[in-house]
Parts: structure tokens; sequence; C-alpha cells
């Protein structure tokens, strides 16, 4: 029997608090996402993505040390190991 991968599944909000463009900052952070080969949905308020832990994790590192330097922001993010689904290959 081979072992399934691990999916892990993660809501993500980014909200720049001081910044000189709010827009270029969130565009970055979706431009990353897009980067990174995970499987995700843009939403209004939040993005999903879903992918093996490691690599969602990893994500989650690029954008926080991608802007930090250049906002202060807020990253309002919920992960779950129950989503029970298969990635889209």
């Amino acid at each position: 029997m081979c072992p399934v991968e691990k999916v892990a599944a993660c809501e993500l909000s980014f909200l720049p608090i001081q910044s000189d463009s709010y827009g270029d900052d969130v565009r970055r952070v979706i431009s990353l996402i897009e980067e990174s080969g995970l499987e995700y949905t843009v939403g209004e308020m939040s993005t999903l993505v879903r992918g093996n832990s490691g690599s969602v994790f990893a994500l989650l590192n690029r954008i926080y040390d991608s802007l930090d330097e250049t906002c202060s922001f807020e990253m309002v993010v919920k992960i779950s190991n129950l989503c029970g689904c298969k990635l889209k290959r």
C-alpha cells in the first residue's frame, strides 16, 4: 500500500497596515502564491491554498520574509490537516 501524501488546507488573509502601496503589496502576495505551484483559489476576503504541509509552510515563510521589509502587515492564517481531499495534478 502506497502512503498518501498529507494535504494541508490553508486559508490566508493578508492585510497591509502601513504601506506605500497597499495594492502592490497584495499583488506581491498573490504573485508569491502563484509562483509556489500550490493549488489555490483567490476569494474576496481570503485565499485558500492546498498542498503538502511543508510547501504550505514554506509559502507562508516566503510571504512573511518578502513583505517584512516593505510594509507593516497582519496575516491571518487558518490551517487544517483534515481536508481529506486529493490534489489536482
